[in-house]
């Protein structure tokens, strides 16, 4: 087990805490972590950009005009792709698939390497209290402001990692443009990484301890 630091909400240190080495503690792959975040991005891709081949096109089904004696280039289709209004050569197609595949054992060794790196950088910090109950968005922005102040991070980028649901907060934290709630069950390498730093909440270290070594 190693320790860390825990801050309540005002970004004083309260106490240690103990978090697993299976997780926080374990040997960085860089090239594991570079292909889970490929990954991630190419299963976001959407296929919008399509054109249509001479078959695709409507239409060109009769030869213009006979092969011989007329003077003229031969052709075969109005459709070919040296007419206007013919059709694409090698154009994007809707068809492309882009879907790559991650199995388990290698999401979680890519997760617990992004955790270790954030641990070992002091770009991950653990937090009590962090989940207030009905709060409006402006007073949340300045708590986090205040905390991040506090505790030396800079208001850029910042991702929040919460236990369980709590759809007041994250109502709350949906309009702030530089911080992403997420909860334990939607953290993935990118979702961490694309962030500067990251608070997670006391009670979600033991969730993602639960969730993630079975």
């Amino acid at each position: 087990m190693i320790k860390t630091t825990v801050y309540n909400f005002v970004g004083e240190e309260t106490k240690q805490a103990e978090m697993s080495d299976k997780i926080f503690k374990v040997v960085v792959s860089p090239k594991l972590v570079t292909q889970l975040v490929n990954a991630e991005l190419s299963n976001k891709r959407n296929t919008v950009g399509s054109t249509k081949t001479r078959g695709l096109v409507r239409g060109g089904g009769r030869k213009p005009w006979k092969q011989k004696g007329t003077g003229r280039a031969r052709v075969g289709s109005i459709r070919s792709p040296l007419w206007r209004g013919g059709g694409t050569i090698f154009g994007p197609s809707a068809n492309r698939n882009f879907k790559k595949n991650v199995n388990r054992p290698q999401f979680r060794k890519g997760l617990f390497a992004v955790l270790t790196q954030l641990l070992e950088k002091k770009n991950l910090h653990v937090v009590t209290g962090i989940t207030q109950e009905n709060i409006k968005t402006k007073e949340l922005d300045v708590k986090f402001k205040a905390f991040c102040k506090k505790v030396n991070i800079p208001t850029i980028s910042l991702a929040v990692v919460i236990s369980s649901p709590n759809k007041s907060f994250e109502r709350s934290a949906r309009n702030l443009d530089w911080v992403e709630v997420l909860r334990v069950s939607e953290i993935t390498p990118y979702r961490l990484l694309k962030r500067k730093n990251v608070l997670v909440a006391q009670d979600a270290i033991a969730a993602i301890e639960k969730r993630f070594l079975k």
